[in-house]
């Protein structure tokens, strides 16, 4: 397949009777515009599917469920613990990588889906009703929330949480539209089986009769386990950081390791999860990370209990490096991703978690002097004044 990251489709081609032929995309890095032509387009947007069909003329109906999550900052439980809310709704506390999550609501949204964050009332939602099976939750610190849109096939009537989580194929050639196929709803549990499905339609269209192999074939680097002891005898590099690198890069492992015999070391750059130097190379040159962001969602780099505060320069070095970006591109790349950081914090910031923040943005745009590359956050404007801790706010 040929991947294009960063591509935003702007308009669908179209052929006579309106037939879909392929998609007129913008590279978002260049600005460049392309047409990229194909038999079948596949509208997998999720929660824009609606949008790519409001191009072809067609309706597609989804109907969005915001759901948000508190991540603390270490395991508080290594068991998976189920509470009620106060409406009677399931949630639910798990631990996750190095931390624990606490989530999860379940609300409609009928907003701009690229503009999500949580509420105070989200999370105190998620806290109490936490409280009530594990009573020590409010002693953990919050380090940040993330909120995601459940593209939930849509339904007039019941409760959000009532909703069907199943998905459904809509072939757009009775509406006017032959060429393009829909698949919205479902969950990411069940995504194997509902690729087969899609992939099962749209082969019949083009003719291919083969059987699916998705349930035989492992995912990359799934083929067979890591040989740990044998890399660690071979390699200088902490067991630790060896088998977070493994858990993330499976039989690959050895490959990446390999690399660092030619111009980069195992030093850990993100010293929370840890991550180290020679993995972060590894994605920018073989995986197609562009931005430091795509980095943090690969490796877990700046996830860790201080958030990024130690390694997101050091990060962005690298990524400079990789993709010969100028100093004032490396410079918007950290600022960008402290911003990001700080926006999944910030409704979840009080006490001394809050006085930790603004050390830390105090750090990158007065010390590291990022606030000349553009305007600098204020910390405080995007917190309610109730968890600022009481009293002045100095």
């Amino acid at each position: 397949a040929a991947i294009l990251t960063y591509h935003q489709v702007e308009d669908l081609l179209r052929a006579g009777e309106g037939a879909v032929t392929g998609v007129e995309a913008r590279d978002l890095v260049t600005g460049k515009l392309k047409r990229l032509e194909a038999p079948v387009v596949a509208n997998l947007a999720g929660v824009w599917a609606p949008r790519l069909g409001q191009m072809a003329g067609v309706e597609v109906k989804v109907r969005p469920g915001k759901g948000v999550h508190l991540v603390y900052d270490r395991r508080i439980t290594n068991y998976a613990i189920v509470a009620a809310a106060v409406d009677k709704r399931s949630i639910f506390i798990e631990p996750h990588e190095n931390g624990t999550i606490l989530g999860t609501t379940d609300d409609d949204y009928y907003g701009d889906p690229d503009d999500l964050w949580a509420t105070e009332d989200e999370i105190e939602y998620l806290i109490q009703g936490a409280a009530t099976m594990f009573p020590g939750i409010r002693d953990y610190r919050v380090s940040r929330t993330y909120v995601g849109l459940r593209p939930t096939l849509f339904e007039y009537g019941p409760l959000e949480d009532k909703l069907s989580r199943d998905h459904a194929i809509i072939d757009h050639e009775a509406e006017g539209a032959p060429g393009l196929v829909t698949m919205i709803g479902g969950k990411l549990a069940s995504y194997r089986i509902m690729s087969q499905e899609f992939a099962d339609v749209v082969c019949a269209r083009l003719g291919n009769r083969e059987p699916c192999r998705t349930h035989t074939e492992p995912l990359p680097g799934g083929e067979d386990a890591a040989p740990l002891d044998e890399l660690a005898a071979a390699h200088r590099i902490s067991p630790y950081a060896l088998e977070r690198l493994a858990y993330r890069q499976g039989a690959r492992t050895a490959s990446v390791l390999d690399a660092v015999e030619e111009d980069s070391d195992l030093a850990p750059v993100c010293q929370c999860e840890p991550v180290t130097e020679i993995e972060l190379r590894h994605c920018i040159r073989h995986e197609g990370a562009r931005t430091l962001d795509d980095l943090r969602r690969r490796t877990r780099l700046a996830m860790g209990g201080c958030q990024g505060t130690r390694c997101i320069a050091r990060a962005g070095e690298i990524l400079g490096e990789e993709l010969g970006l100028t100093p004032t591109q490396v410079l918007s790349q950290v600022r960008d991703l402290i911003q990001q950081r700080h926006r999944g914090k910030a409704p979840a910031l009080a006490g001394v978690a809050l006085a930790q923040e603004e050390l830390n943005q105090a750090r990158h745009f007065l010390v590291g002097d990022l606030g000349r590359q553009g305007a600098e956050p204020d910390v405080r404007a995007t917190i309610p004044e109730s968890r600022w801790g009481g009293g002045d706010r100095e």
